[in-house]
């Protein structure tokens, strides 16, 4: 359920933010899909913490991809991601496009990565305090009485 929801928030509202260019003088810098890219990434993260799984969010940017694929496709009265166009022209939002389609790819990578460092380092932790000895109250080599009463 993590992998449906998750690749659902991130397809739907990066492909609306993918398109957001910010123009420097002449250039267009196409923050809108790097945003999309971070955000993609994060639900990733997010939703493989939460199962603790890597495999989940390896499994939610595949799905995300799928989904951008098919936003892609000319099935929604014309494409919600423009790639290309027959007028040979290089629009900016072509740029943003093949940005936040291909990128995707690389902040699934990414998000799996990161998943894969906190479980590990989670694991490690649990680890090390299962095989901690207990020691009874009081008995803590490092306790130190707090101010208090003298006698």
């Amino acid at each position: 359920m993590a992998v449906v929801l998750g690749a659902l928030a991130a397809g739907i509202l990066g492909t609306s933010l993918h398109a957001q260019v910010l123009y420097a003088g002449d250039t267009p810098l196409p923050l809108g899909a790097v945003g999309a890219l971070v955000f993609s990434a994060a639900v990733a993260v997010f939703a493989g913490l939460w199962a603790r799984s890597v495999a989940v969010s390896a499994a939610t940017g595949i799905l995300t991809y799928v989904l951008l694929g098919a936003f892609s496709l000319d099935i929604f009265s014309g494409p919600l991601i423009v790639t290309g166009t027959d007028s040979g022209l290089d629009l900016p939002v072509i740029t943003a496009g093949l940005i936040w389609l291909f990128g995707q790819s690389l902040a699934t990578v990414a998000a799996v990565m990161v998943s894969a460092v906190v479980l590990r380092r989670e694991a490690r932790f649990e680890r090390a305090a299962l095989q901690a000895p207990v020691l009874p109250y009081g008995t803590d080599p490092g306790y130190r009485p707090g101010p208090g009463p003298r006698s």
